[in-house]
């Protein structure tokens, strides 16, 4: 793998923001030192972190006990902030996941989309003003609630072409107006149900 490089950002937007990695990213990250040094000096004054649902997705089908354990201990490095993982934040992720999986539905972009990927988007929605998301899996988290802030392009070696990864930015002004009007439609739905009966 051979890092090329990162699509003009100003690096003031990465400055101090919590930076959540997905899975996709993670795994490039953990397998290949030249990319791992350079990510860390670009985000050398980001914060980043692993959310619990992209923790168990990284360590999930390993098999072999010496891989399972040098992966626990690439997690847990000191690299990689805490994610507060509380009962009180989990049930606002679940309802943030809930209305995301409805806007998705709605914009026709739910298919494909994890639950996890779900989760994950949800997390960032809960801490929108001061986090992104680098992630390669872009149809995850569309537009317009989702909006692209640079491209890290890697070319992977033994695959022979190029991958990119997407900083993200939740883009809450976008998520108000579609969340509104979808609630506009449920509303006129329920509307319509109640004359029916």
């Amino acid at each position: 793998m051979r890092f090329i490089g990162i699509t003009d950002i100003n690096h003031n937007l990465l400055f101090n923001k919590n930076i959540f990695l997905d899975n996709d990213f993670l795994s490039y990250f953990y397998k290949d030192d030249e990319f791992f040094k350079n990510i860390l000096k670009i985000f050398s004054k980001s914060n980043l972190l692993v959310d619990p649902f992209i923790e168990f997705e990284f360590l999930r089908d390993v098999f072999v006990p010496e891989e399972r354990v040098v992966r626990e201990n690439f997690i847990k490095k000191p690299l990689f902030y805490p994610v507060i993982d509380h009962q009180e934040v989990h049930k606002v992720i679940i309802q943030n996941a809930l209305i995301l999986s409805r806007i998705y539905s709605h914009q026709k972009k739910a298919k494909g989309c994890s639950s996890i990927d779900l989760f994950l988007a949800s997390r960032i929605m809960y801490y929108a003003n001061n986090s992104l998301l680098i992630t390669g899996n872009k149809k995850d988290f569309p537009a317009p609630v989702f909006e692209i802030l640079a491209v890290i392009n890697v070319e992977d070696l033994e695959e022979n072409k190029m991958k990119c990864f997407y900083i993200l930015k939740f883009n809450i002004e976008n998520f108000n107006k579609k969340y509104k009007s979808i609630k506009r439609i449920e509303a006129n739905y329920d509307f319509t149900l109640s004359k029916l009966k």
